[in-house]
């Protein structure tokens, strides 16, 4: 960022606060490296933290955080596609400025979270 530039305080309460302890802040990442979103582990602190909280913290130590209420794992799932398939995503993907794993991982996503497979595979 550049030196120049100055940004205005912040005004209010903090949405942190700075000084966390140690197995506070240790089960936090833990959490966050295994999936959990950051509401769940608010509700797993059980100590006062906010969800907002558990975001900040994870943005200020570089930590990606998920943003649903559940705990999820993710894994590679190989799919064998056609290359004039892979192409057509491909081309859609780059239209939607995503890359094409992220493309069809939400195609998945949407048709599971809203029971779209009698729409998609049911010709």
């Amino acid at each position: 960022m550049d030196s120049a530039v100055e940004l205005a305080p912040r005004v209010g309460a903090p949405l942190y606060s700075d000084v966390w302890p140690n197995r506070k802040v240790a089960k936090v990442a833990f959490l966050l490296a295994k999936g959990y979103s950051c509401t769940a582990i608010a509700t797993e602190l059980s100590d006062g933290t906010k969800q907002n909280q558990v975001a900040s913290m994870a943005l200020h130590w570089g930590i990606s955080a998920k943003g649903t209420d559940r705990r999820h794992t993710y894994a590679d799932v190989p799919v064998p596609l056609a290359a004039k398939f892979r192409t057509t995503l491909a081309a859609e993907a780059s239209r939607r400025g995503i890359d094409l794993p992220e493309l069809v991982a939400r195609m998945a996503e949407t048709i599971c979270r809203d029971g779209l497979f009698g729409a998609v595979l049911d010709t």
